[in-house]
């Protein structure tokens, strides 16, 4: 159970106070001082606009004006923040508070019960690795988290916690899972620790890699990134493996703790849950700009000597922690120069999307050529027509991120059942991010479609993300995936709009993918009877229809979510913003 920040509140007024943090590992007792300037109730910070107190929050952060008692509640909110961000910063802030305690102690309830459905199934558990090596979680346990060994309870906690990520989302490869979760759950309750995670994973493409492949990926834009800014350093630690997926392991699969005091690590998280990987390719690259000159001179011979020169630079009296943050954010000495050409988030998750074939041909587990098992559907009131052949399901179960595979569909939005509206198709998904949209054409009887990271509405600015896609479904299934154009420039990674027309919402139409010439990857029209496909930037999608079909008449319109076999709930969370 969490505790509040407030003493003595009597009634309703008790449950707006922000829960305060708890060590769940070592139970030692935290200082529950509430530190200056830092609220005990929402909001954290008065703002005129949500992004004004973002931005405040960041600065705080970045500065170490953190306390104790407001981690918990801070960090909570944060990932909540990032990943719904067109959610106002109010409903965020209230998960942080006490009134919402009952419903993570109920939740937590109901996931233990479906992760360990028999006394035994807990007793006799292990702690997943998710790809962590053996010898990392063992150095997990014993040292990396406060110094300290864990004790058998707070192993315990862990272990719970990481058995339910693993068992409710399918996840078997996110190597940074296991030290994430040690570090909430030392400021947090289970309950708090597990859905904090699940909101990561929901977001993953923003947090953490899922998934060898892309785990690969990720390193190997790390890798670019330091070409890009330091190449000559670069070249040094590529000649030493330094550089290589497992030469990184220290900074993507360590989150750091290996490699810092721990107290350090926690200020980089309190800035990783606000802003999520890009805090980590920040960090790890200031680590290695700080100190580029003296182990160049050093000469040396291999990864694991690169680490841990920079470890005993980091353990060393005359290290700053605040140096390393304005590195990390642009700022050389005491004085503000000329900022690192660092490239921003979007243009790290192209980078990171580029390297995905890279990352295939060196990942030796790759997935079998074998069919994917079609995915369920919920059945309803509304009879499912586009979604009910298996071929259809089997391949958008293989299309998915990994993080959605082990989901079934929930139909939304039917024009058999809701009538050929746009707005209507708008209301009934305003609330869903995560949406797959199958289209009947009439010329060829062919299921065509998109896969929508972000909830569809009426927008004049572009939304989505890189993990969107186009398919056709049937005949001859094909799914095309965004990728970034290969320009090995920062400046031409961030300035190539046009690759990101990921999702369009006009009061009109609704598209995904776009071309110079105002042509889709596919457009559908208001009426939802008339629809056109062109080849798009970014998808490098034939026609979807076929056949060299570019514009078609339009039958039957369906929109589904995406919900969790274990327990048939959204995975987006429609009823909470958490749970």
């Amino acid at each position: 159970m969490a505790e509040t920040c407030g003493e003595g509140a009597p009634g309703s007024e008790h449950m707006k106070f922000f829960i305060l943090s708890q060590d769940m590992l070592r139970k030692t007792k935290v200082d529950q001082r509430i530190g200056k300037g830092w609220p005990d109730r929402p909001p954290l910070f008065e703002g005129k606009s949500d992004k004004k107190v973002q931005q405040n929050l960041k600065e705080r952060c970045a500065k170490g004006a953190f306390r104790l008692p407001s981690v918990a509640a801070v960090w909570a909110t944060s990932v909540v923040q990032a990943a719904h961000p067109h959610q106002p910063r109010k409903v965020a802030d209230e998960i942080g508070t006490l009134a919402k305690v009952g419903a993570f102690d109920f939740a937590w309830g109901e996931v233990l019960k479906q992760t360990f459905p028999d006394e035994s199934d807990e007793t006799d558990s292990f702690a997943p690795h998710f790809g962590l090596k053996k010898e990392y979680m063992s150095s997990l346990v014993d040292s990396n988290h406060g110094g300290k060994k864990i004790p058998e309870a707070g192993v315990r906690s862990l272990t719970r916690v990481l058995c339910a990520v693993r068992h409710m989302h399918g996840i078997d490869y996110a190597p940074l899972i296991p030290d994430l979760a040690a570090i909430f759950l030392n400021f947090m309750p289970e309950s708090y620790a597990y859905a904090t995670l699940r909101e990561m994973i929901n977001e993953s493409s923003r947090f953490f890699a899922v998934g060898k492949i892309e785990h690969y990926s990720v390193c190997r834009a790390f890798a670019d990134v330091m070409k890009m800014l330091y190449p000559q350093t670069a070249l040094e630690m590529e000649e030493i493996g330094a550089l290589s997926p497992k030469g990184l392991d220290p900074i993507f699969r360590r989150f750091f703790t290996s490699l810092m005091r721990y107290e350090h690590v926690l200020r980089i998280m309190d800035l990783f849950t606000l802003e999520g990987m890009k805090v980590i390719f920040r960090f790890g690259v200031a680590l290695i700009a700080m100190w580029k000159t003296e182990l160049k001179v050093m000469h040396m011979k291999d990864a694991q000597s690169w680490w841990l020169t920079i470890k005993i630079f980091t353990y060393s009296a005359s290290f700053e922690f605040g140096d390393l943050v304005k590195k990390a954010y642009g700022y050389h000495g005491s004085r503000l120069r000329k900022r690192i050409q660092f490239p921003r988030r979007r243009a790290i998750e192209r980078i990171v999307k580029y390297n995905e074939e890279w990352a295939a041909s060196h990942v030796s587990d790759r997935q079998s050529d074998t069919p994917a098992k079609p995915m369920g559907f919920v059945k309803g009131d509304i009879e499912i027509v586009l979604a009910r052949p298996a071929l259809v399901r089997s391949s958008l179960a293989g299309w998915l991120p990994l993080a959605y595979q082990a989901t079934k569909l929930e139909l939304l939005y039917s024009t058999n059942e809701h009538g050929r509206s746009l707005s209507q198709l708008y209301e009934r998904c305003s609330r869903t991010k995560h949406t797959i949209t199958l289209v009947e054409v009439l010329q060829t009887g062919a299921t065509i479609g998109m896969f929508a990271t972000h909830a569809w509405r009426v927008n004049p600015r572009i939304y989505g993300d890189g993990q969107c896609f186009l398919f056709r479904a049937r005949p001859d299934p094909k799914c095309f995936k965004w990728r970034p154009a290969n320009t090995g420039s920062i400046d031409d990674f961030e300035n190539e709009a046009l690759m990101e027309q990921f999702q369009v919402g006009r009061e009109h139409y609704i598209s995904m993918g776009g071309n110079k010439d105002g042509t889709s990857g596919l457009q559908i029209n208001g009426a939802l009877t008339k629809g056109e496909s062109y080849p798009a930037l970014g998808f490098d999608n034939e026609p979807l229809p076929g056949a060299g079909l570019h514009e078609f008449e339009i039958g039957t319109v369906e929109v589904y979510r995406l919900v969790r076999e274990i327990d048939g709930k959204p995975v987006d969370g429609e009823d909470d913003l958490v749970w």
